[in-house]
């Protein structure tokens, strides 16, 4: 009895294919990941930068945070959202963020925000198909994945970005992709 050498090469590729240290085509994902960070980084960089730096101590009401204190908060939580995607404690996160918490130009807040961006590129370099599904530990000690981890980073900078849009209304100013979306249209519209 003669033995099919090909059925038997299609067997074998598909149980090294199941089996879970095979590397597939990666999935892209990762940088998907990559490509959202770039687009928030210059989201927040640009609407920090919009507020006049005479502003950034504006506060809408006596119980909130004033814009300076946004941008510090939003720096520090860079650090520890990133970092539990990276799975570093909240604590570690915070002897890596110490170092803006007395920052007050908004040129030192914009480069502490840039430097806490850098600090998630790297982080995010770090994540592949391999290593997306390791569990790490998040906010209030919730277990996630690295992935949910970026993504809770995400969220939060988005809530941010929100606070910030709400504090340069309030002070007249359009925020910058508002601003770049209407020219986008009034230009699309000439055409």
């Amino acid at each position: 009895m003669r033995r099919n050498p090909i059925k038997y090469s299609v067997i074998l590729l598909l149980m090294l294919m199941a089996s879970p240290g095979f590397s597939r085509a990666d999935s892209g994902y990762p940088e998907a990941l990559r490509a959202h960070l770039t687009r928030l980084r210059n989201m927040l960089l640009s609407i920090v930068a919009a507020m006049p730096e005479d502003k950034y101590d504006f506060r809408p009401t006596k119980d909130v945070r004033s814009f300076r204190e946004m941008v510090l908060h939003l720096i520090s939580d860079n650090y520890t959202h990133l970092g539990y995607a990276a799975g570093i404690s909240k604590e570690d996160s915070d002897k890596l963020a110490a170092k803006y918490k007395d920052l007050r130009t908004r040129a030192e807040l914009l480069a502490g925000l840039r430097d806490s961006y850098d600090y998630g590129e790297k982080v995010l370099a770090d994540l592949n198909d391999q290593n997306a599904m390791d569990k790490v530990t998040a906010m209030r000690g919730e277990h996630t994945n690295r992935v949910g981890a970026v993504l809770e980073a995400f969220e939060d900078q988005m809530d941010h970005y929100g606070n910030f849009v709400v504090y340069l209304r309030l002070n007249g100013i359009v925020p910058p992709e508002t601003a770049n979306r209407d020219e986008q249209i009034k230009e699309n519209m000439r055409h």
